[in-house]
């Protein structure tokens, strides 16, 4: 099959609980279709740390879920029986809504390595346009600076950046670009960061 490309799936080891055992009307699991609900199992919503897939997820009633607890969610966790679905914003719980603005700036402060990363690697998405360009309020002044910079010596954290760029609101305006990545409705022409959320577009758009 020459000229087919893989699409790459982005999968999460761990995630943040936005809201611990949610009303059975948000339950997306495909097989509460099929079967009865399992009485005996709790389900929740969560946003994975490293792709900020939107996430439901099962466990038992035994063990209690705390909002905003960071939890292993791969093989073998001792907290979350399985991954039961993949989300979108209109699916999550109002509960799990309010509580995304939260998790989302614990996540861009608490990830610092990876968006400064992002600042030192960033490159063009298309002749017209840089990655870095897509960020809110940066221009391409701004982008030409940020690129002077750091081809002088790579950036090292979050202050590194506001000095020597002098972007003051660095924190804002990263997280500002994630939660328009990840509560898109439809699928955006590029995604920086919630490569999660786009292949679950991806994946529903497909079918």
């Amino acid at each position: 099959m020459s000229g087919f490309i893989k699409k790459r799936f982005y999968y999460e080891e761990f995630a943040i609980i936005l809201s611990y055992n949610i009303p059975q009307k948000f339950i997306k699991e495909k097989r509460q279709q099929l079967y009865f609900p399992r009485l005996k199992e709790v389900y929740s919503q969560a946003i994975g740390k490293d792709y900020y897939t939107l996430l439901e997820i099962v466990s038992d009633p035994t063990i209690v879920l705390q909002k905003g607890e960071m939890v292993y969610i791969g093989k073998g966790s001792p907290k979350v029986k399985r991954v039961s679905a993949r989300l979108i914003y209109d699916e999550l719980s109002d509960d799990a809504k309010l509580f995304l603005d939260e998790a989302l700036r614990r996540l861009v402060k608490e990830n610092e390595k990876k968006f400064v990363d992002f600042f030192n690697n960033a490159g063009p998405l298309s002749p017209r346009a840089h990655a870095l360009e897509m960020l809110p309020r940066i221009g391409k002044k701004t982008v030409e600076k940020i690129l002077i910079e750091r081809n002088i010596k790579f950036f090292e954290s979050y202050e590194d950046i506001k000095k020597r760029v002098g972007i003051s609101n660095l924190e804002d305006i990263i997280f500002e670009r994630l939660k328009i990545e990840v509560t898109s409705k439809e699928k955006l022409n590029f995604y920086l960061f919630a490569k999660g959320v786009q292949n679950t577009i991806e994946e529903r758009t497909s079918i």
